[in-house]
This record gives C-alpha cells, sequence and structure tokens, in this order.
C-alpha cells in the first residue's frame, strides 16, 4: 500500500494529506508526520528541540466552503509560522505585545503525552485566561517554558497582559457609543481583543454608563462580542439566537450572558429562581457546562483506556423537566464501579440493572460524602470507588429530590 492509499477515503484524510504535502514542502521543515489518532501533522523543525503540532480539526472545518486553492493558501500559512524558528524575545521586548485571551477550560488540554499546554489560570465558570504574544502576522500562545527564558513569574506575565489589555478597553471607550439602548455586535479582526474586555474590570459597567442601561453580554465564539440592555421581559429568544452561534462556531466559547460585576471583571448573569430571566440562565450555564464536560469525557477516556486504566469517566446529564422547570445538570453515581463524576446539581445514585433508586443535591453529596475534586483535571471531576457507607446513604436519602 502507498502513501496515497491511506489517505484516500474520508475527507479528513483527505485534507491531512494535503496538509502533509505542504509541510514538507516547506522551507524550515527537517520532516513531518501525520498523527491520525490526533488528527495532527507532527512538524519537525529544523534545529529544533521538539516537534510543533498542527492540530488540523478547525482549519478543516473553517475552510469547508473554500475552494481547494484557498484551503492550500490557509495551510500553507499556517505551517510557514509554525516552521519558523521561535522567537528571541527578551521580557522587555515581549512585555508590550503581551494579550489577555479567554477559552474554553478544556483548550489546550487535548493531544500527545507531554505536551506542554499553554499558560492559564481560572477567568469564569468553564473558561480560563491564557495569555498570548500578538504579532502583525499571528498570535502565539505563552507556554510555562517561556517564563523560564523571560525570567519572570506567571503572575507577572499576567499583569502585564492585563495592562496591555487596560489600553485597548480605554481606547474602545473613547469611540462614540449610541446613546439609547442597542444591541451591539463587535466582529473581532484579529487585533480588537473584544471578548478579553470581559477581563478588564469596570469596562461593562462604564459601556452599560454610554449606553444608558445595564448590559448583558455574550461571547458565543472567540471573535463576537454581542451587547445587549438587559431585557425588561422574557430573554429566551436573545438567549436562543446566541445558543445557536455558540453550537455553529468551529472555536466556540460561550452561550452564558456575563453582566458587570460589583467589582472587576464581568461575572455570570445569575438571575434568582422565580426571576424573568431565571429559566433561559439556567439553560446556559447547563449548555456550556455540558459542552466541556463532554469534550472531557471523551478525551479523558480515551488516555485511560490507552493507558489500560479501570476507571470509569462519567458522562454529565442536562435535562429540563417537562413542566417547564429551568434546566439541571445531573451525575451518576454507580454502586461498586470506579467514577470520576463530573460536579452537577445533583447527584443520581443508581446499582447495575437496577436504575436510578434515589437522587440528591450535589452540596448535599459533597458534604456528607466528604467529596473532594481530583488535582489537576478541568473542569473538576471527584473520585468515587463505591457507594458512601450505609450510614452515611441514609442521611442522604432523608435529602432525596422528588
Amino acid at each position: 500500500m502507498g502513501l496515497l492509499d491511506r489517505f484516500v477515503g474520508s475527507p479528513q484524510r483527505r485534507f491531512a494529506h494535503l496538509a502533509l504535502r505542504v509541510a514538507r514542502g516547506t522551507p524550515g521543515v527537517e520532516r513531518a508526520e501525520y498523527q491520525p489518532d490526533e488528527f495532527a501533522i507532527a512538524i519537525h523543525r529544523t534545529g529544533g528541540a521538539g516537534p510543533a503540532h498542527l492540530y488540523l480539526s478547525n482549519v478543516y472545518r473553517e475552510t469547508a466552503g473554500a475552494t481547494p486553492a484557498e484551503r492550500r493558501e490557509r495551510l500553507v500559512k499556517l505551517v510557514r509560522l509554525m516552521a519558523a524558528p521561535p522567537p528571541d524575545d527578551t521580557w522587555e521586548t515581549v512585555r508590550g505585545k503581551l494579550r489577555p485571551v479567554v477559552r474554553p477550560v478544556t483548550f489546550g488540554v487535548a493531544g500527545p503525552v507531554g505536551l506542554r499546554p499553554p499558560l492559564s489560570r481560572p477567568a469564569m465558570p468553564f473558561l480560563r485566561e491564557l495569555v498570548v504574544i500578538d504579532t502583525p502576522e499571528a498570535m502565539a500562545y505563552v507556554i510555562p517554558d517561556r517564563l523560564d527564558e523571560w525570567g519572570v513569574a506567571a503572575d507577572e506575565v499576567f499583569a502585564a497582559a492585563r495592562d496591555n489589555l487596560a489600553d485597548i478597553a480605554r481606547h474602545s471607550l473613547e469611540q462614540p457609543w449610541p446613546g439609547d439602548p442597542s444591541v451591539i455586535r463587535m466582529i473581532d479582526d484579529g487585533d480588537g481583543y473584544f471578548t478579553s474586555l470581559l477581563l478588564t474590570p469596570g469596562w461593562l459597567a462604564e459601556v452599560g454608563e454610554r449606553m444608558g442601561a445595564p448590559v448583558l453580554a455574550f461571547a458565543p465564539d472567540n471573535n463576537t462580542l454581542l451587547l445587549a440592555p438587559l431585557p425588561d421581559d422574557e430573554p429566551g429568544p436573545l438567549y436562543a439566537l446566541v445558543e445557536k452561534s455558540f453550537q455553529e462556531a468551529v472555536r466556540y466559547l460561550s452561550p452564558v450572558g456575563y453582566v458587570a460585576g460589583p467589582a472587576g471583571p464581568a461575572v455570570p448573569y445569575s438571575p434568582p429562581p422565580g426571576h424573568p430571566h431565571h429559566h433561559a440562565a439556567r439553560r446556559a450555564d447547563a449548555v456550556l457546562a455540558l459542552t466541556e464536560y463532554s469534550n472531557q469525557t471523551d478525551w479523558l477516556a480515551e488516555q485511560y483506556a490507552k493507558a489500560g486504566v479501570d476507571v470509569h469517566v462519567g458522562r454529565l446529564i442536562a435535562v429540563e423537566p417537562p413542566d417547564g422547570g429551568p434546566a439541571e445538570t445531573i451525575a451518576t453515581w454507580v454502586e461498586g464501579a470506579s467514577t470520576l463524576l463530573p460536579r452537577a446539581d445533583s447527584v443520581a445514585f443508581a446499582r447495575v440493572g437496577a436504575g436510578v433508586e434515589f437522587r440528591v443535591p450535589w452540596h448535599i453529596v459533597e458534604e456528607h460524602a466528604g467529596l473532594r475534586p481530583e488535582p489537576i483535571l478541568a473542569p473538576a471531576r471527584y473520585r468515587v470507588d463505591d457507594w458512601p457507607p450505609p450510614i452515611v446513604l441514609d442521611t442522604l436519602r432523608t435529602y432525596e429530590i422528588d
């Protein structure tokens, strides 16, 4: 079987073959290999210490409607950037180029064993803050190794990126804003860092002052920030539009609405039960949680299977009651099974072959069963090897959800 034969068949394989040919024909590339399990090209740069990985999923989806020439041009640009020698920036020269970006919590986690994920820290539920080096050609994520090269701590890198973002935020506020409540869609061309503005303390509150009403902000994908007056009535149509954009986005971010925090960056909009916006906001929370846990479940299950680790990676379940109640998430704790539970609104206790016996709010189970999150995993997972002792189960049953 020849090389071409291994790629003939699926469109993904043909795309990978094109990417491999482009990589092997790019100056500065010593060799390149296709990694089908990762749908990636490992690019070994001349003189490089190790391979750089071009993950093909996003660019494959983004160029789905492009012509063959446009697809090739996009791949050529990406490979040239990856094949270029790493910049020799010092801390003094790179500091002004740093920018913070917001990404899903599972971003940068999946990949070959030993791959260093980008520098990051928690931002908001299911979202993390990363730092990039902004250049006219592209942006590069800062990995922990760069901190040693620059001789600085992570806090300094995040602080410098936030300082640079503050300048962008001030500039945005100096632009003309509509004096009456309007829906504004900010589309990033690569230089605006609009979704990052949610990290700037006070920015969303000042936008509300200029628009004359509190603002509800959405970031369905990396490049889109939608600003709308906080609705007086049912916000369902607005949330539905954002959820559709989120689900169709190649580089999705969040379907959740965000409002100005009491002091600091924006925070998720969480109206209380009984509020006319409660159901829409809860559904958005559940959709984001379900998306991120699903991504993590698939990747963890594959890694544990490869390593021969006998543990069940529990899936998060999201339901909307038929009576029109708010959406909720459920984790299932199966008797006798070693499981990594996702954090949820409630826990369903089930027996193999018998199904669910009862369900209890998460915070009650966490307190009485002593659940503790596993280190490193994000979003959080909780290792359980069997049901709690009978005395604890009896206590939990007293809190059963009807």
